[in-house]
């Protein structure tokens, strides 16, 4: 009987062993998850912080240049319109000119 105790013991310190060892891999393999959701989590915030640099930068970028389309167009519109206004200078002065005669 004590052999079967002595041998029941040592089944026990065995196996607690093996569940220890157990125990401590799955505390390495949850410390890892933990750290690889950390990483991920920063890349991800990253990449977004990244993607909305981008997004601004490629704003800023459009913004300029509609900026510099709108200016190109108004320069046109107003050399058009002085160049209209000297070609009609003295027809439209002769024009109101005549009016306010004839309506005196």
């Amino acid at each position: 009987m004590e052999k079967l105790i002595k041998d029941i013991i040592e089944v026990d310190k065995i196996h607690r062993a093996e569940v220890d060892a157990l125990m401590r891999e799955k505390e390495k393999i949850n410390d890892f998850i933990r750290e690889e959701k950390k990483r991920l989590k920063t890349q991800l915030q990253n990449a977004s912080k990244s993607d909305i640099m981008k997004f601004k930068a490629d704003i800023a970028l459009d913004l300029k240049n509609k900026k510099q389309e709108a200016i190109t167009e108004s320069e046109a519109m107003l050399a058009k319109l002085e160049s209209s206004f000297k070609k009609n200078k003295e027809t439209w002065i002769d024009d109101i000119y005549d009016y306010c005669i004839q309506n005196k």
